[in-house]
């Protein structure tokens, strides 16, 4: 009887399910340390730091570096886990690792940030501050900044300290997203019977391709919401995933490493100086900065840049300095940015002179160093712990910190007054523009000015609230005339005004509105943010120009009997008329409709909301009044027959001053736009002015 023989001889076949899990993993990145991947990483965030810093709003591109490497070490990572358990991914323990890494630091960065901020920003800010504080802890700060309308723009007294954190909500919510397309990948490579590095790579470069058309399509439509958005930042993600993806064979032939590496380096360090970022990014540019890093991979070889010839870009980007800076990159950024928002609070300064960068540099570098030996070393030392112990403590850090900024949140939200500003203020103490007329009797001193810092902080025209503003910029699809309607029109209106030409006209829908009230006219607006009637030559390419184009058609189809625009424009220099205003004048005149030009108003340099709230004087938070022109542009003009023209200018700047606070009122709510108090106390007087040159108003 021959001896029974053993189940598993090396010359059986493997079994299926091993066969299977063979081919799923098969070209799955290998696990690897890349130092000069690290150093990279720390050049991307000296280069945004300095940028910031001495840069004038200048972008590095390093952040899309720092986006593009985090979808290189993700992806790879990822995927090796899910196709190492067939398609199931440890969520607990992939949150708990994140917690670990991300949190700590972010929280203590976003706690200390808040308290700071409580104590050096005018009360005015304290608002917004809390509600970034959260979306910031929270990884929506991205989402938040474009819905609060904030642009990413040279740092300055009024900019938030939590502005930089829309990069880190970008890549909180691609950790989030991006596991969820790992587990996909290896489950359709399952049932396809594929490698899963080939499905993941297929789904990758989709995710690519539309983010990066949706990020074209964005940069023309809204430029501003397209820098900050996720959906528009995926395809640098994507970017850095299709490289780590490619793994080995993202390797150059080695006699053009050298050369590839040096250029890739060049293209790193050179963008911000070639390239205007902050306008071109996240388009087809942003692959300048994203080819030097994959060039720089490319260009190291198999055993990693420390193992590379001296005198490589690897090799330097691998040595101690720069990886000294990588390691302390997340902290670096967390704080180089608070830092500078307060220091040009405290020293009211608009930027920063060489001394006062270099120092900040310091102290910026000093802080990340200490966020990495206190924070992050000891926390990431605790990866031994269970994973239910970080996430329990990322879940009640995460759930008091929104409970406590949304008390703040709701602490500091302002009850604006309903209908009329000036409703229920008394009229003898806050006289507001009253007190400019000829004759009259000056304010009583003594009395605190209405609004407080904290309402007019929130002042806007009502018509702000209605849903009917065009936006500024955008493509041609934001050159609609759209119409805010008049919310209670007169049964049988005597007449219909109608508002137009940007937010210096909307400025003054309160008074209007008085005035319709009084005499039943009906009150419609038609505003384009940011959009004066100007020349319509470039129709073709630029919103504004076609919105002007359109607005004619627009007119003539509501056949207003009066049309009010601003005639000139204030520019905290000059004072001036728009090039191709009188041609829209006219055509706005061959509609039928009579028109009304009012001069234009002064600027002041900064909020005036902000100013009061810092206890400075009146005549500290107001405008210069060498903005305004000697004699009214307006008056050398030859205006054709049905074109008026009102000055309020004596009772905006009266006495040749303009303080930020005439009558006991507000003058201006921001660094532009009139307050509705000040407004509505300018309604009689705009009246008196239209009874004596448009008295066909008045039947």
């Amino acid at each position: 009887m021959s001896a029974p023989q053993s189940s598993a001889r090396p010359t059986d076949p493997p079994s299926s399910s091993s066969a299977s899990q063979e081919r799923l993993s098969r070209g799955v990145p290998a696990s690897r340390f890349r130092p000069e991947l690290h150093g990279v990483r720390g050049l991307a965030i000296l280069g945004v730091v300095l940028f910031h810093l001495f840069g004038a709003g200048r972008v590095s591109g390093g952040i899309d570096i720092f986006l593009a490497v985090s979808g290189f070490l993700f992806t790879a990572m990822l995927l090796r886990e899910a196709a190492s358990r067939g398609g199931v991914h440890d969520v607990g323990r992939y949150l708990a690792r994140l917690a670990r890494r991300i949190l700590p630091p972010a929280v203590v960065a976003i706690a200390v940030t808040t308290m700071a901020g409580l104590l050096i920003l005018p009360s005015t800010r304290h608002h917004q501050l809390l509600t970034e504080a959260r979306a910031s802890l929270l990884y929506w700060e991205n989402i938040e900044l474009v819905s609060s309308q904030l642009a990413y723009e040279a740092a300055g007294p009024a900019s938030s300290p939590f502005q930089h954190f829309w990069s880190l909500s970008v890549q909180g919510q691609f950790y989030l997203l991006w596991p969820v397309l790992a587990v996909l990948a290896v489950l359709l490579a399952r049932a396809l019977r594929r490698p899963a590095v080939h499905v993941m790579a297929v789904l990758v470069v989709l995710v690519l391709g539309a983010s990066f058309a949706w990020a074209l399509w964005m940069r023309q439509q809204a430029p501003e919401a397209a820098y900050l958005m996720t959906s528009t930042r995926l395809w640098e993600l994507a970017f850095g995933g299709v490289l780590a993806l490619l793994g080995a064979r993202l390797t150059l032939p080695r006699p053009v490493r050298g050369v590839a590496g040096w250029l890739g380096l060049a293209l790193i360090i050179s963008c911000g100086f070639v390239l205007d970022g902050a306008s071109l990014f996240p388009g087809a540019w942003a692959l300048w900065p994203l080819l030097g890093l994959a060039l720089v991979l490319a260009s190291a070889g198999p055993q990693g840049g420390l193992q590379d010839p001296p005198g490589t870009a690897a090799r330097l980007l691998s040595t101690r300095p720069l990886a000294w800076v990588g390691s302390i990159a997340y902290g670096l950024y967390l704080w180089h940015w608070p830092l500078l928002i307060f220091h040009l609070e405290l020293t009211d300064q608009d930027g920063l002179g060489v001394l006062d960068g270099a120092g900040l540099l310091v102290v910026s570098i000093l802080a990340g160093w200490a966020t990495h030996r206190w924070i992050e070393r000891p926390t990431a030392a605790r990866a031994s712990l269970a994973p239910r112990v970080p996430l329990t403590a990322a879940a009640g850090t995460l759930a008091i910190g929104a409970v406590a900024t949304t008390i703040g949140v709701i602490g500091t939200t302002v009850t604006l007054p309903e209908g009329y500003s000036m409703a229920g203020v008394d009229r003898a103490l806050h006289p507001g523009a009253a007190a400019t007329a000829p004759g009259a009797d000056p304010a009583p001193p003594d009395v605190a000015p209405v609004p407080a810092a904290e309402v007019l902080a929130a002042d806007r025209p009502q018509y702000y609230d209605w849903d009917c503003r065009q936006s500024q910029g955008g493509g041609l699809e934001a050159s609609e005339v759209l119409i805010c309607e008049d919310p209670d029109p007169p049964a049988s209106p005597t007449a219909t005004v109608m508002l137009t030409g940007g937010s210096h006209a909307g400025q003054w829908q309160h008074a209007w509105m008085m005035l319709a009230d009084t005499y039943d006219w009906e009150l419609i607006i038609a505003d384009k943010s940011g959009c004066r009637l100007q020349s319509t030559e470039n129709a073709r390419s630029s919103s504004c120009a076609a919105w002007n184009a359109n607005l004619i058609d627009a007119v003539a189809e509501r056949a207003p009997d009066l049309v009010v625009t601003p005639g000139t424009v204030m520019n905290r220099s000059t004072e001036s008329i728009e090039d191709g205003a009188p041609q829209r004048w006219r055509e706005l005149r061959s509609t039928g409709a009579e028109v009304l030009l009012m001069r234009g108003t002064p600027r002041p340099d900064g909020s005036v909301a902000d100013c009061l709230a810092q206890g400075r004087e009146s005549g500290e938070c107001g405008a210069d009044p060498s903005q305004i022109a000697a004699a009214d542009p307006l008056d050398d003009l030859d205006l054709p027959d049905g074109v008026h023209t009102v000055d309020l200018t004596d009772h905006i700047c009266p006495d040749g001053t303009c303080d930020a606070v005439v009558g006991n009122v507000v003058v201006w709510y921001d660094d532009s736009h009139l307050s509705t108090y000040y407004v509505e106390t300018l309604a009689p007087l705009l009246d008196a002015e239209l009874q004596s040159d448009v008295p066909q108003l008045f039947r």
